[in-house]
């Protein structure tokens, strides 16, 4: 997975993380309905999975205590740090998903957009095993997976 990550992605650009060349377009729709669904986050602990490169992490900033921004790619992570370094709440951490480990109950929202399609059944069957452990009780999870094309 990271090899092709590392071929798409030389500019770390928004079209190379979604693979379209429409992707500034779909995040001005689709963006606002996103963020419509989630629950309340004031005060609320967020854990970001395949964050990439912040086209969620400042909005999830803005309405969260903290945000911990996780993504496997060093260079979508330095974009997403260059984009919303500045918010005081959120920690970036490269890293790979499925061997992240976190204390128990750590987060009350688990925040996915178009990660689990690329990782196998078993890497996301122990990954959703884990993200129950680190949530909180009467915590979240939201994740999403669509594509319009074939990649």
């Amino acid at each position: 997975m990271h090899q092709f990550w590392e071929e798409h992605s030389q500019n770390s650009s928004l079209e190379e993380m979604m693979l379209d060349s429409g992707a500034q377009e779909l995040t001005r729709e689709d963006t606002p309905e996103i963020l419509s669904l989630l629950p309340f986050l004031e005060g609320q602990e967020v854990l970001e999975l395949g964050a990439g490169i912040g086209r969620f992490t400042g909005s999830l900033a803005e309405l969260a205590q903290h945000v911990t921004a996780v993504d496997f790619m060093g260079s979508f992570l330095k974009r997403n740090r260059e984009k919303n370094g500045h918010q005081t709440n959120v920690t970036f951490l490269q890293a790979d998903v499925t061997t992240l480990e976190f204390p128990s109950q750590s987060f009350d929202l688990i925040f996915s957009n178009w990660l689990f399609m690329y990782l196998s059944d078993v890497e996301l069957n122990a990954l959703v095993q884990q993200m129950l452990l680190w949530l909180r009780p009467h915590g979240h999870i939201f994740f999403r997976e669509s594509c319009f094309y074939q990649s």
